[in-house]
Protein backbone atom coordinates (compact mmCIF):
# COMPACT_ATOMS: atom_id res chain seq x y z
CA UNK A 1 0.00 0.00 0.00
CA UNK A 2 3.47 2.86 0.87
CA UNK A 3 4.22 1.56 -2.38
CA UNK A 4 1.46 2.32 -4.36
CA UNK A 5 0.83 5.79 -2.78
CA UNK A 6 4.53 6.44 -3.48
CA UNK A 7 4.23 5.55 -6.62
CA UNK A 8 1.09 7.85 -6.95
CA UNK A 9 2.27 10.70 -5.38
CA UNK A 10 1.02 9.85 -1.38
CA UNK A 11 -2.28 11.57 -0.72
CA UNK A 12 -2.71 14.02 -2.89
CA UNK A 13 -2.66 11.74 -5.85
CA UNK A 14 -4.77 9.08 -4.37
CA UNK A 15 -7.43 11.90 -4.19
CA UNK A 16 -6.35 12.85 -8.25
CA UNK A 17 -7.52 9.32 -8.80
CA UNK A 18 -10.67 9.39 -6.46
CA UNK A 19 -11.66 11.78 -8.61
CA UNK A 20 -11.13 10.13 -11.67
CA UNK A 21 -12.59 7.29 -10.64
CA UNK A 22 -15.94 8.78 -9.08
CA UNK A 23 -16.43 10.95 -12.34
CA UNK A 24 -16.42 7.68 -14.78
CA UNK A 25 -19.02 6.00 -11.99
CA UNK A 26 -21.08 9.38 -12.45
CA UNK A 27 -20.72 9.04 -15.94
CA UNK A 28 -22.00 5.16 -16.22
CA UNK A 29 -24.74 6.00 -14.02
CA UNK A 30 -25.97 8.89 -15.25
CA UNK A 31 -26.08 6.88 -19.15
CA UNK A 32 -27.82 4.24 -17.09
CA UNK A 33 -30.28 6.43 -16.32
CA UNK A 34 -30.86 8.38 -19.73
CA UNK A 35 -31.07 4.76 -21.34
CA UNK A 36 -33.70 4.37 -18.46
CA UNK A 37 -35.68 7.27 -18.78
CA UNK A 38 -36.36 7.13 -22.12
CA UNK A 39 -37.61 4.03 -22.87
CA UNK A 40 -40.15 3.83 -19.79
CA UNK A 41 -41.48 7.85 -20.51
CA UNK A 42 -41.73 6.43 -24.18
CA UNK A 43 -43.68 3.08 -22.77
CA UNK A 44 -45.72 5.15 -20.41
CA UNK A 45 -46.60 8.14 -22.77
CA UNK A 46 -47.65 5.19 -26.02
CA UNK A 47 -49.42 3.42 -22.70
CA UNK A 48 -51.46 6.69 -21.67
CA UNK A 49 -52.67 7.43 -24.85
CA UNK A 50 -53.87 3.90 -26.07
CA UNK A 51 -55.15 2.75 -22.85
CA UNK A 52 -57.25 6.33 -21.84
CA UNK A 53 -59.25 5.98 -25.49
CA UNK A 54 -60.78 2.58 -23.82
CA UNK A 55 -61.30 3.80 -20.75
CA UNK A 56 -63.29 6.75 -21.58
CA UNK A 57 -64.81 4.34 -24.11
CA UNK A 58 -66.26 2.29 -21.19
CA UNK A 59 -67.22 4.78 -18.89
CA UNK A 60 -69.48 6.49 -22.11
CA UNK A 61 -71.12 2.87 -22.39
CA UNK A 62 -71.05 2.28 -18.52
CA UNK A 63 -69.05 -0.88 -19.57
CA UNK A 64 -68.13 -1.75 -15.71
CA UNK A 65 -66.39 -4.95 -17.01
CA UNK A 66 -64.10 -3.57 -19.14
CA UNK A 67 -63.12 -1.00 -16.55
CA UNK A 68 -62.16 -2.89 -14.05
CA UNK A 69 -60.20 -5.12 -16.55
CA UNK A 70 -58.21 -2.01 -17.67
CA UNK A 71 -57.60 -0.95 -14.06
CA UNK A 72 -56.27 -4.51 -12.91
CA UNK A 73 -54.13 -4.95 -15.98
CA UNK A 74 -52.55 -1.58 -17.30
CA UNK A 75 -49.45 0.24 -16.03
CA UNK A 76 -50.89 3.30 -18.01
CA UNK A 77 -51.24 6.21 -15.37
CA UNK A 78 -54.79 6.91 -16.41
CA UNK A 79 -55.34 3.03 -15.53
CA UNK A 80 -54.13 4.03 -11.97
CA UNK A 81 -56.20 6.96 -11.34
CA UNK A 82 -59.17 4.70 -12.51
CA UNK A 83 -58.47 2.06 -10.13
CA UNK A 84 -58.45 4.38 -7.26
CA UNK A 85 -62.15 5.93 -8.32
CA UNK A 86 -63.33 2.19 -8.67
CA UNK A 87 -61.75 1.78 -5.32
CA UNK A 88 -63.98 5.15 -3.98
CA UNK A 89 -66.67 5.03 -6.29
CA UNK A 90 -69.41 4.39 -3.58
CA UNK A 91 -67.73 7.08 -0.98
CA UNK A 92 -69.60 10.01 -2.60
CA UNK A 93 -68.31 12.67 -5.26
CA UNK A 94 -66.01 14.81 -2.73
CA UNK A 95 -63.94 11.47 -1.74
CA UNK A 96 -63.99 10.18 -5.14
CA UNK A 97 -62.26 13.50 -6.55
CA UNK A 98 -59.84 13.74 -3.79
CA UNK A 99 -58.85 9.96 -3.66
CA UNK A 100 -58.08 10.38 -7.62
CA UNK A 101 -56.05 13.27 -7.21
CA UNK A 102 -53.80 11.77 -4.86
CA UNK A 103 -53.19 8.86 -7.14
CA UNK A 104 -52.70 11.43 -9.90
CA UNK A 105 -49.64 13.02 -7.20
CA UNK A 106 -48.28 9.46 -7.19
CA UNK A 107 -48.36 9.15 -11.01
CA UNK A 108 -46.54 11.69 -11.38
CA UNK A 109 -44.18 11.98 -8.65
CA UNK A 110 -43.19 7.81 -10.32
CA UNK A 111 -42.29 9.70 -13.51
CA UNK A 112 -39.51 11.88 -11.62
CA UNK A 113 -38.23 8.41 -11.04
CA UNK A 114 -34.27 8.82 -10.73
CA UNK A 115 -34.19 12.33 -12.06
CA UNK A 116 -32.49 13.49 -8.95
CA UNK A 117 -29.40 11.26 -10.00
CA UNK A 118 -29.57 13.43 -13.13
CA UNK A 119 -29.25 16.38 -11.07
CA UNK A 120 -26.47 15.17 -8.73
CA UNK A 121 -24.31 14.56 -11.19
CA UNK A 122 -24.94 17.58 -12.94
CA UNK A 123 -24.08 19.89 -9.80
CA UNK A 124 -21.49 17.93 -8.34
CA UNK A 125 -19.24 16.86 -11.07
CA UNK A 126 -17.77 20.08 -11.74
CA UNK A 127 -16.60 20.41 -8.13
CA UNK A 128 -15.49 17.31 -8.12
CA UNK A 129 -13.66 18.01 -11.48
CA UNK A 130 -12.02 21.12 -9.70
CA UNK A 131 -10.99 18.96 -6.40
CA UNK A 132 -8.71 16.89 -8.72
CA UNK A 133 -7.61 20.35 -10.74
CA UNK A 134 -6.49 21.51 -7.21
CA UNK A 135 -5.03 18.53 -6.04
CA UNK A 136 -3.42 18.33 -9.65
CA UNK A 137 -1.60 22.14 -9.45
CA UNK A 138 -0.77 21.36 -5.53
CA UNK A 139 1.20 18.19 -7.26
CA UNK A 140 2.66 20.25 -9.82
CA UNK A 141 3.79 22.76 -7.03
CA UNK A 142 5.29 19.89 -5.12
CA UNK A 143 7.43 18.71 -7.99
CA UNK A 144 8.68 21.74 -8.35
CA UNK A 145 10.17 22.19 -4.64
CA UNK A 146 11.27 18.68 -4.66
CA UNK A 147 13.61 19.46 -7.71
CA UNK A 148 14.31 23.01 -7.01
CA UNK A 149 13.86 23.84 -10.66
CA UNK A 150 10.84 25.04 -12.40
CA UNK A 151 10.68 24.12 -16.32
CA UNK A 152 8.10 22.45 -18.09
CA UNK A 153 8.99 19.24 -17.95
CA UNK A 154 8.79 19.79 -14.05
CA UNK A 155 5.18 20.80 -14.01
CA UNK A 156 3.67 18.96 -16.50
CA UNK A 157 2.82 16.08 -14.97
CA UNK A 158 1.06 17.73 -12.24
CA UNK A 159 -0.92 20.09 -14.43
CA UNK A 160 -2.03 17.56 -17.12
CA UNK A 161 -3.35 15.83 -14.42
CA UNK A 162 -5.86 18.92 -13.05
CA UNK A 163 -6.81 18.97 -17.32
CA UNK A 164 -8.22 15.52 -17.35
CA UNK A 165 -9.67 15.96 -13.78
CA UNK A 166 -11.11 19.36 -15.56
CA UNK A 167 -12.31 17.93 -18.25
CA UNK A 168 -14.11 14.79 -17.00
CA UNK A 169 -15.82 16.91 -14.70
CA UNK A 170 -17.25 19.17 -17.72
CA UNK A 171 -17.66 15.57 -19.64
CA UNK A 172 -20.07 14.22 -16.92
CA UNK A 173 -21.55 17.58 -15.81
CA UNK A 174 -23.01 18.80 -19.29
CA UNK A 175 -24.61 15.61 -20.78
CA UNK A 176 -26.59 15.38 -17.41
CA UNK A 177 -27.41 18.76 -17.34
CA UNK A 178 -29.01 19.01 -21.04
CA UNK A 179 -30.81 15.20 -20.15
CA UNK A 180 -32.06 16.57 -16.84
CA UNK A 181 -33.74 19.17 -18.70
CA UNK A 182 -34.86 17.60 -21.65
CA UNK A 183 -36.49 14.50 -19.75
CA UNK A 184 -38.13 17.40 -16.98
CA UNK A 185 -39.74 18.72 -19.98
CA UNK A 186 -40.99 15.35 -20.85
CA UNK A 187 -42.52 14.51 -17.53
CA UNK A 188 -44.06 17.78 -17.31
CA UNK A 189 -46.10 17.48 -20.87
CA UNK A 190 -46.96 13.93 -19.29
CA UNK A 191 -48.10 15.59 -16.31
CA UNK A 192 -50.52 17.87 -17.76
CA UNK A 193 -51.72 14.67 -19.92
CA UNK A 194 -52.43 12.46 -16.57
CA UNK A 195 -53.78 15.04 -15.18
CA UNK A 196 -56.48 16.26 -17.98
CA UNK A 197 -57.15 12.42 -18.19
CA UNK A 198 -57.53 12.32 -14.87
CA UNK A 199 -60.25 15.44 -14.72
CA UNK A 200 -61.75 14.17 -17.56
CA UNK A 201 -61.86 10.84 -15.34
CA UNK A 202 -63.53 11.74 -12.44
CA UNK A 203 -66.37 13.78 -13.76
CA UNK A 204 -67.34 10.58 -15.72
CA UNK A 205 -67.03 8.51 -13.00
CA UNK A 206 -68.83 11.04 -10.55
CA UNK A 207 -71.65 11.02 -13.34
CA UNK A 208 -72.13 7.64 -13.66
CA UNK A 209 -71.85 6.82 -9.93
CA UNK A 210 -74.83 9.40 -9.87
CA UNK A 211 -77.23 7.22 -12.44
CA UNK A 212 -77.70 4.30 -10.00
CA UNK A 213 -78.80 2.23 -13.12
CA UNK A 214 -75.48 2.98 -14.88
CA UNK A 215 -73.43 -0.88 -14.03
CA UNK A 216 -71.25 -0.56 -11.05
CA UNK A 217 -68.02 -2.22 -10.87
CA UNK A 218 -66.12 -1.94 -7.23
CA UNK A 219 -63.13 -3.60 -6.24
CA UNK A 220 -60.30 -2.86 -8.97
CA UNK A 221 -58.16 -1.52 -5.79
CA UNK A 222 -55.05 0.58 -6.02
CA UNK A 223 -53.61 -2.03 -4.21
CA UNK A 224 -53.69 -4.59 -7.33
CA UNK A 225 -52.67 -1.72 -9.94
CA UNK A 226 -49.20 -0.85 -7.70
CA UNK A 227 -48.57 -4.50 -7.65
CA UNK A 228 -48.90 -4.69 -11.55
CA UNK A 229 -46.74 -2.04 -12.30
Amino acid sequence: MNEWMTAHNGLVGLGIVGAKYTLILFSVVSVAVMIERVLVLRRLRRLEESDFTSIRAALIQGDGETLRAIALSSAAPSAGVLATGLEFQDAGEARVREAMNQEVSVQIAALQHNLPILATAASTAPYIGLFGTVLGILSAFRDIAESGQAGASIVAGGISEALIATALGLGVAIPAVIAYNYFSARVNALSLQIETHALDLAERMVKRSAHPSAPSQSGAGKESHANRA
